[in-house]
């Protein structure tokens, strides 16, 4: 549970600029260093659990939960570096949120988790509503993705210290 929650704690750093930016008050270019990093940190993790743990189609179904998110972070690197147009990455949002719905329930007995993850799929789906489909969003999206780094980062933060509830 190490890696998870440090990567936790770090998606909670990067959601957090990102509402920000989506609230208008970051530019593009002042999210590119946490959104590569924690998208490299992420997909780091999901190929060394595979490399070291790859035995059985368990360490694979984690890892593909840890790329979902890093590929995400990554792209919005990306997609900022070089000014593209975010509607690819919407699209990739609605499929992570196809995914991450039924993954949530595979967390039980960790309600925490399930709450989690049932919560990204509801910001991943708001992110394809607002950069796929140009629904006016941002305002809410902004706050919703503010309240998911504070949740996501607190949860890492309590893994960490070994006071998460479900341990």
């Amino acid at each position: 549970m190490g890696m998870l929650g440090v990567a936790l704690v770090y998606v909670g750093f990067v959601l957090f600029m990102n509402g920000l930016k989506t609230l208008g008050k970051l530019k593009a270019s002042h999210i590119i260093p946490m959104n590569l990093f924690t998208g490299t940190l992420i997909v780091a993790g999901a190929i060394r659990t595979v490399l070291l743990h790859g035995e059985g189609i368990t360490p694979y179904f984690y890892a593909m939960q840890s790329l979902l998110f890093g590929f995400t972070y990554v792209w919005v690197g990306i997609n900022s570096i070089w000014s593209l147009e975010d509607d690819g990455l919407g699209w990739y949002c609605l499929l992570v949120t196809v995914v991450a719905v039924p993954t949530a329930f595979t967390a039980l007995p960790d309600v925490g988790l399930v709450v989690l993850w049932l919560m990204w799929a509801s910001l991943w789906f708001m992110f394809f509503l607002l950069l796929s489909l140009k629904i006016e969003i941002a305002k809410i999206t902004g706050y919703w993705t503010m309240i998911n780094a504070v949740v996501t980062g607190g949860a890492g933060y309590t893994i960490l210290i070994k006071v998460w509830p479900w341990l």
